[in-house]
């Protein structure tokens, strides 16, 4: 009797093991929820794309080339700009980089702001402050990413819009399409761990179009998002965008790492790169204040976070240019994240380079 109760339990538990989860809104982000994530330096070895039922993901070889920390606020948390625009919609927000929306965009203070119900999780817009002023980003249609409860073969459509103009400064447009199907389940590996997961994928259609003082670039592309997720874990434990236009970003959940390609947490900017034109087409120069004179290591990474170019060059104390040249530093057009650290000075920023 005691032997057949140990067999039955230990079919239970492995059955348990081999279950298929269901994410629910109780498995998002919540205020002062804290999570840290790394960017993958090469997600190019590996097949992102296999999925199915009962299926194992192994992805424990990825690298990191940068780690950030993200906070979870309250609306009443940001600026009191925004509030009319998103204190009454939005639950949580978070900071981020604008220049993932769209490229061109100012690498300033930005907030997303967010909404999760019991029936789905969707991005409502965003917050900027440029050059001091705050300018509110919102959806006319919010981008509804998931619907609750997410399980195996359940699929849907969303579309979002975001536009607005502002006399004699610029003009934004985001047009989104999303096709969204839980495409899968399984055990997913990273070198955070091994956890159940769904997986989530989203074929997108989007056209962008962003113009500054008359200057700027409109682009249309396709591009495939793919999100593992588990229960209780706030956001993707695996998060792949696949992008032949802009390029390939990669980032997991993550535990604190030293690294030593790229910035890690404790090697934030002391100062920010300001790149002109850009986007670029040939020729940009870089803008960078050096507190003293240094010898500084100017590194470039394409989107999958391959190094592309690399050297050292002396900085003067003050205000020094660098010229970039298209065919010289770069490998063809995409999105670049340019680095340069020098003795009290690190900065970075990014570069779209279009044909």
């Amino acid at each position: 009797m005691k032997h057949l109760l140990i067999l039955i339990i230990s079919v239970l538990l492995f059955n348990q093991a081999g279950a298929q989860i269901t994410i629910t809104s109780a498995d998002m982000p919540s205020v002062g929820d804290t999570v840290r994530t790394s960017i993958a330096l090469n997600p190019e070895v590996f097949d992102f794309s296999q999925t199915g039922e009962n299926h194992f993901w192994d992805y424990s070889g990825l690298n990191p080339i940068n780690q950030r920390v993200d906070t979870f606020l309250a609306v009443s948390s940001t600026p009191v700009a925004f509030w009319p625009f998103f204190i009454t919609s939005a639950d949580l927000a978070n900071t981020f980089n604008p220049a993932s929306i769209l490229p061109g965009l100012p690498d300033e203070m930005a907030y997303r702001f967010l909404e999760s119900s019991d029936n789905r999780y969707q991005d409502l817009g965003y917050g900027l402050i440029f050059e001091g002023t705050p300018i509110p980003l919102k959806y006319s249609n919010a981008d509804e990413i998931y619907q609750f409860p997410m399980s195996f073969g359940h699929s849907y459509a969303d579309d979002a819009l975001l536009e607005l103009a502002l006399p004699n400064v610029g003009y934004v447009l985001l047009d989104r399409s999303r096709q969204n199907t839980i495409d899968g389940w399984g055990t997913l590996t990273t070198p955070y761990g091994s956890f159940e997961v769904l997986r989530y994928k989203s074929e997108v259609e989007e056209y962008d179009s962003l113009f500054i003082n008359g200057i700027g670039q409109a682009i249309a592309h396709n591009y495939t998002e793919y999100h593992w997720l588990a229960q209780g874990m706030d956001v993707p434990l695996l998060q792949v965008t696949l992008d032949e236009v802009l390029g390939s970003f990669v980032v997991y959940r993550d535990s604190a790492r030293v690294i030593s390609v790229g910035l890690s947490e404790s090697q934030q900017a002391h100062t920010e790169l300001q790149i002109y034109p850009n986007p670029a087409r040939q020729n940009s120069r870089i803008l960078v204040d050096a507190k003293k004179a240094t010898l500084a290591t100017l590194s470039i990474f394409d989107q999958q976070g391959k190094m592309v170019y690399r050297n050292q060059r002396p900085l003067m104390q003050g205000q020094n240019v660098i010229f970039l040249n298209a065919n010289q530093h770069f490998t063809g057009t995409g999105l670049y994240t340019i680095q340069i650290i020098g003795e009290g000075i690190r900065s970075f920023g990014k570069l779209l380079l279009l044909e």
